[in-house]
């Protein structure tokens, strides 16, 4: 254990021009002094992204040998979370491949919508676009239920192509990486409801701008042995 028993969520941050990472060791040093080695090994991290892995690591390896932290990337949550009846994800490649094929039905049924050569950059905006939707929690309906007003026309072509990313959304069998991303965060907060972890659990580096991650950080901070780390605020 690092953490004595609090009423409130456990979230801290660096000043503004540290170096976070080094920072980072050096509060976990102070929290496990007195503790066995084997302390450290039990800390879970998930860093924001996987150069501040790579360099938590080296920052490590420096020391010399000795046992090191859990740390991953929040990205690759898959790894940890018991991933029994979620279905893989679809390859950013193959999602926009899959779009592409149903903007060119689209494009052929409708030549003025928008020109072929344009058909590979609205796949990959669109994608994009589903993306965003996922991590914020919006649906295909509401954006299309929205009121344009003067922007009528322009707005009954962006339909269409919303109908293209509600048809891939509803279909649910191989969901986006972001949908996947998501139903993992869903699953470990259900969990942790249930069974909170007893060995320590951190969120480092990330200031939560996707919607899973704000919410695996809030599930995170409220832990027993887990806690937030904001950089440089």
């Amino acid at each position: 254990m690092i953490f004595e028993p609090a009423d409130t969520a456990r979230v801290f941050a660096t000043p503004l021009g540290v170096d976070f990472c080094a920072a980072l060791i050096s509060g976990l040093d102070g929290a496990l002094q007195g503790q066995g080695p084997e302390a450290l090994a039990r800390v879970e991290v998930h860093v924001a992204n996987a150069r501040m892995q790579r360099r938590l690591q080296a920052l490590y390896a420096q020391r010399g040998p000795g046992l090191l932290p859990r740390i991953r990337p929040v990205l690759s949550l898959a790894e940890t979370a018991h991933l029994e009846g979620l279905p893989p994800a679809m390859t950013p490649l193959a999602l926009r491949l899959e779009l592409a094929q149903l903007i060119a039905k689209l494009i052929d049924a409708n030549p003025d919508l928008a020109p072929r050569a344009a058909l590979y950059d609205l796949a990959d905006s669109l994608a994009d676009f589903m993306g965003e939707m996922v991590e914020e929690g919006v649906s295909p309906a509401t954006i299309a239920n929205l009121d344009m007003g003067e922007h009528s026309e322009h707005w009954s072509r962006a339909r269409d192509f919303l109908g293209i990313a509600e048809q891939v959304i509803s279909a649910g069998e191989r969901p986006t990486p972001e949908a996947r991303q998501a139903m993992i965060v869903d699953r470990l907060v259900a969990e942790w409801r249930q069974a909170p972890p007893s060995h320590p659990i951190i969120v480092a580096g990330s200031t939560g701008s996707r919607r899973a991650t704000f919410r695996l950080m809030q599930a995170v901070a409220n832990l027993p042995q887990g806690a937030v780390i904001l950089p440089g605020i």
